[in-house]
Formats: structure tokens, C-alpha cells, sequence
């Protein structure tokens, strides 16, 4: 079951630091100006064939390839982040990887920890990156690991709001 903090008909959003709930798709997220990161929880198997990741490999094709790539060729994955051009100017994916399909929401849970600490440090040397008038980079993102890896949403929001130094605007349709 899929976590949708109450919003009324004529709220758009609204802010719960470091997080944002916007109703909405997440693929309308990307900016002009700035460097966008539009992130998804994966596996490490090279595979986008479902759920979200999905929706990636069909409007990011390049960055599927990427990402492949970047699979076959590492190992040990679970934990770390790969950001991922996605070609012709526009967002940067942030490859979470999570879960292998056999992880214990538990488990699941530790590797998104650490898996955001990568992202956090790789986002530190990213140049042009979209932020907060703060200065925090903005990560967009679906609601990642309560889909196809079964995670309650509240664990990964839990680790969401502990994260320091990220904003995080999380997309939900209706």
C-alpha cells in the first residue's frame, strides 16, 4: 500500500522538511536552467523492466544503456548511487540501488541509507545542480522502494527526513 499523506483537492503541495509532496508526474519535474535529479530505486542487475525504472528506460534510453553498462562492469552495488546523464541536456539520473530482489525491507532500507550518502557526496562536486534557496541540491524522486521492492513508505520517508544537506520533492500521482 502506497503512502499519500492527506492533501485536499485545492492543495497542489506541501512542505515537511527536507521533503515536498507534489501531486503529480514525476518526468515534469525538469528544469531549464539547472541541472535536474530525477531519482529511482533499481536493482543491480541491469535491468529497468518494471514499475518506475520502466518509465526511465522508455524516456531515457541513453541513460538505460548507461546504466547496463554501468551494471556488467561493477559489482557489489547495493548501497551506491549512479548518476547518470540522461543525453541532450536533459536530467540526471540517480541510480539508488537498493535491492537485489531477495532483501528484507530491513536490509532494503540500510542500502538506501547509504546509497543516499553516495548521492549526497556525488551531488557536493556536481556543478549547475537545481537547489533550494538554502543551497541543499533537489533530488525528485517517486515514492522509491514502496513498489516492486515492497517497502513500506514510511521507512524510506523516515530516511528521507533524516538525510542532511538534500531536499527531496517527492512525486505522487493520484
Amino acid at each position: 500500500m502506497s503512502y499519500l499523506p492527506h492533501i485536499s483537492d485545492s492543495e497542489r503541495s506541501y512542505t515537511m522538511s527536507p521533503l515536498q509532496y507534489i501531486r503529480g508526474d514525476l518526468f515534469s519535474a525538469v528544469s531549464s536552467s539547472k541541472t535536474t535529479i530525477l531519482a529511482h530505486a533499481c536493482n543491480p542487475f541491469g535491468l529497468w523492466g518494471g514499475g518506475i525504472a520502466n518509465q526511465f528506460r522508455l524516456r531515457y534510453p541513453e541513460a538505460y544503456k548507461s546504466y547496463k553498462s554501468h551494471c556488467k562492469e561493477n559489482h557489489d552495488l547495493l548501497g551506491s548511487c549512479a548518476l547518470i546523464e540522461s543525453g541532450s541536456g536533459g536530467p540526471v539520473v540517480a541510480c539508488l540501488f537498493t535491492s537485489d530482489f531477495n532483501n528484507t525491507p530491513a536490509e532494503i532500507l540500510s542500502y538506501t541509507k547509504t546509497a543516499l550518502d553516495d548521492l549526497k557526496r556525488q551531488l557536493g562536486s556536481m556543478k549547475n545542480v537545481e537547489k533550494t534557496d538554502s543551497g541543499h541540491p533537489i533530488v525528485n524522486m517517486p515514492q522509491i522502494n514502496s513498489g516492486i521492492f515492497n517497502v513500506p513508505w514510511e521507512g524510506t520517508e523516515a530516511l528521507l527526513e533524516e538525510c542532511q544537506d538534500l531536499s527531496f520533492k517527492v512525486y505522487v500521482l493520484d
